[in-house]
């Protein structure tokens, strides 16, 4: 997932505008999630507010409280106060066919979505041809998700990843070791170590995956760049 904590009544916002995606509204925020060409902004409220592209009706966001919100290409995700889900959006592989239940969690790639159930089980949706294997969830129970544009992540209760999807970059071929933290991009993926330091892995073609040192606090990742949170509060972008 690719999802920011922001705690100020200005949120800062950089990057490819043509859609107004980077036009972000007045107020205070307590999460913001970007799609492929549109963002999202959950409120201190609960309410969701959302810009930039909206062809596919993935800026109509429906009235209520919320706790959390996801992005994916042409779709969004939201979990209400209860722990359901709504979804909206363009829904041509089913990523907007939420299953019933109570979740935790959501997060949105290109045409699919997952969520983590309060038994800390994993739920996906939206899986066409030959991309089906972005759905093959695995057993057990996990602490956080995350995708990727067609793979997905899984963090365990140990702090070692499980990843699935497609591969062609070897974005799924997870480092050993400990984590708190996952995100994916298009064709690599990011994980933060114990210790605060990066890992990167997967398709390099742009620098994605050349993660400077340092201490981080939280990663996150577009389709062919990266971004990490310092300890300190600056940001580093690479790719």
């Amino acid at each position: 997932d690719w999802s920011s904590d922001v705690c100020s009544s200005d949120l800062a916002c950089w990057g490819y505008n043509s859609y107004g995606q980077c036009d972000t509204p007045d107020g205070v925020f307590t999460q913001v999630s970007a799609g492929l060409l549109h963002s999202i902004g959950l409120r201190e409220d609960g309410t969701i507010a959302c810009w930039g592209s909206n062809g596919d009706g993935q800026c109509d966001a429906p009235d209520g409280v919320f706790t959390q919100v996801a992005g994916g290409h042409w779709h969004s995700i939201g979990i209400r106060e209860d722990g359901t889900i709504a979804c909206w959006g363009w829904n041509s592989a089913g990523q907007c066919s939420a299953p019933d239940g109570v979740f935790t969690q959501v997060a949105a790639g290109a045409y699919h979505s997952i969520g983590l159930r309060e038994d800390g089980t994993i739920a996906s949706w939206g899986c066409v041809g030959w991309k089906e294997s972005v759905c093959d969830e695995p057993d057990g129970v996990f602490t956080q998700i995350a995708v990727g544009d067609f793979h997905s992540f899984g963090l365990r209760e140990d702090g070692t990843i499980t990843c699935w999807g497609y591969n062609d970059g070897g974005q799924c071929d997870a480092p050993e070791g400990e984590f708190t933290q996952v995100a994916g991009g298009d064709g690599h993926s990011i994980g933060l170590r114990e210790d605060g330091t990066v890992a990167c892995w997967g398709s390099n073609g742009y620098g994605q995956c050349d993660a400077p040192d340092g201490v981080f606090t939280q990663v996150a990742a577009g389709r062919y760049h990266s971004i990490g949170l310092r300890e300190d509060g600056t940001i580093a972008c690479w790719g």
